[in-house]
């Protein structure tokens, strides 16, 4: 693997998720990847700056072309072919994470149908903003970028929260054959939720709620708190050390794991899946609660079922990821629709990130040539395996260095003697 070998498979991919009937809009999907990628940005007079070297024309030209672009084409056509080609890497044994986010504009007055969100990184503060689907897969070490989507309460067409949590979900599960394990945080722990997941037949772990009673499975006389259910009907456990991240470390933990069978209160629908409770206790008092559909639980499902929840923080890091990097937060335009577009074009970015980089593989001369060029000075924590930023750093090196006069001297024909 090479410089020139590594420039090939970036257009190659680049070329293969730009593609559309439209001549115009592919090279406008093809510059706009380019300068997300190699500037790490999505403003677009820094992408104008990126893609100057490799145009003939001054980034103001390009910057102009770009900004009438990106409010002259709709690319969710585009990025739904996309989503569509990820989700059939789903296999049986991926597990799909969502996790809603936001992005914040605080100082921002002019921004279309902006709305009011909790900020999770400020104790839940109420700020301006837009709220933000995201939705990974991991199989492996490997990560699956497979939704990117930013919204308003204050669309015409917005319905309710429970409709814009439900539709992702929904889109992923019929493009990947309804397969995967869905891993959901307590912001999912809604009825509405459960007898979607449930109707779908799709296996999920769902994080509770304090608020949740139940009532044991074949016994309806009275309803019970999580404790008071696990405490009196306890069917299986477990006791193990699990890996938990702590203050961005990954540190072993004893974990008393027990469950038992249930039925939710006002449950309202057909299904001959058993739903299991699961309390997993650390020895430091630290209490998750996690409902399942999944079947056949003995010791070793438990535990898996709990470590599944517990490397939630991928997904987690996922997202600041892609606001550190790439600067998520920090778009300029001010159309919804315009915004729309430069979220679609930002998976399709990450998702080209992730397949150049091939993270499915245990050695990869891509991803190897990928970190010598990104220059970093500390190493990679081994023991967390989160490539993504180092990657990131190495793929805008690379494409930087390579503008139109070294393409001439990488790409130069031998002379014939």
């Amino acid at each position: 693997m090479n410089l020139k070998t590594l420039y090939h498979s970036i257009t190659k991919n680049i070329n293969l998720f730009s593609k559309t009937k439209s001549k115009v809009l592919e090279k406008f999907l093809v510059d706009a990847v380019y300068g997300i990628l190699g500037g790490k940005s999505v403003h677009l007079s820094m992408m104008a700056r990126t893609l100057e070297g490799r145009k003939e024309t001054t980034a103001k030209y390009i910057y102009k072309r770009l900004n009438r672009a990106i409010g002259d084409y709709d690319t969710t056509e585009v990025k739904e072919r996309v989503q569509g080609m990820q989700s059939g890497m789903v296999d049986e044994n991926t597990l799909i994470y969502f996790d809603p986010t936001e992005v914040t504009k605080r100082y921002g007055k002019k921004f279309e149908q902006m709305g009011k969100i909790a900020d999770g990184s400020d104790k839940h503060a109420i700020k301006s903003g837009y709220p933000v689907n995201v939705c990974i897969g991991l199989r492996g070490e490997e990560v699956i970028p497979l939704e990117l989507n930013i919204y308003s309460p204050k669309e015409e067409q917005f319905q309710s929260e429970n409709d814009e949590l439900i539709k992702p979900i929904e889109a992923i599960a019929h493009r990947s054959g309804f397969k995967g394990k869905y891993v959901l945080d307590r912001g999912f722990d809604r009825f509405a939720i459960f007898r979607f997941l449930m109707g779908l037949s799709l296996m999920f772990i769902v994080r509770l709620k304090e608020t949740r009673h139940f009532y044991p499975k074949g016994y309806h006389l009275q309803s019970f708190t999580r404790e008071e259910t696990i405490r009196k009907f306890t069917e299986k456990k477990v006791r193990v050390f699990l890996d938990i991240r702590v203050k961005k470390r990954l540190v072993k933990k004893c974990f008393s794991i027990r469950a038992c069978r249930v039925e939710l209160h006002s449950w309202h629908i057909d299904s001959d899946l058993d739903i299991w409770l699961i309390q997993a206790k650390a020895s430091d008092a630290l209490t998750l609660y996690l409902l399942t559909n999944i079947q056949e639980i003995n010791e070793e499902s438990l535990v898996s079922i709990v470590q599944a929840y517990l490397d939630r923080w991928k997904v987690e890091e996922f997202i600041r990821f892609v606001k550190q990097e790439y600067g998520m937060e920090s778009f300029l335009v001010r159309d919804l629709g315009r915004i729309k577009n430069l979220f679609n074009l930002l998976f399709i970015a990450i998702v080209i990130l992730t397949r150049i980089s091939e993270l499915n593989i245990s050695f990869s001369r891509t991803r190897a040539l990928l970190i010598k060029y990104a220059k970093r000075v500390f190493k990679i924590p081994q023991k967390m395996k989160f490539f993504l930023y180092t990657l990131a750093d190495g793929l805008a090196h690379v494409l930087n260095i390579i503008t139109e006069k070294t393409k001439r001297l990488l790409f130069k024909k031998p002379d014939c003697f």
